[in-house]
């Protein structure tokens, strides 16, 4: 059984969203140019937001995973797939991690 992340809606909905933006912000390496800029527009928003506390950072974040989802939509990208090797890429690097620095602490080194 495949795995998904994406709902049909929300595949549908990313489909929509990046053929709106396709329209306005131009296709081919325009169109990525401005959606990397987007992003990272929005990572600078929502650090700031974030420090503030001001829970509108929760909206922009969603922003930016429109905007990340649309990346893979315009390199046609397989966004169940993606995320499936990156769930599985963070659980072992954390993993990792954890592990590594657990045995610092056992060697008696400060966290």
């Amino acid at each position: 059984m495949r795995k998904t992340s994406l709902t049909k809606y929300a595949k549908d909905n990313i489909r929509e969203i990046h053929a709106l933006s396709e329209r306005y912000n131009g296709k081919r390496g325009k169109h990525a140019e401005k959606l990397l800029s987007l992003v990272r527009e929005h990572a600078r928003e929502i650090t700031k937001l974030h420090i503030k506390k001001d829970p509108h950072f929760l909206i922009e974040t969603g922003d930016l995973m429109v905007l990340c989802l649309e990346l893979l939509a315009e390199r046609k990208g397989d966004a169940d797939g993606v995320m499936e090797k990156c769930y599985e890429r963070y659980k072992k690097k954390l993993g990792g991690l954890i592990k590594k620095n657990q045995a610092g602490l056992a060697k008696g080194g400060k966290r």
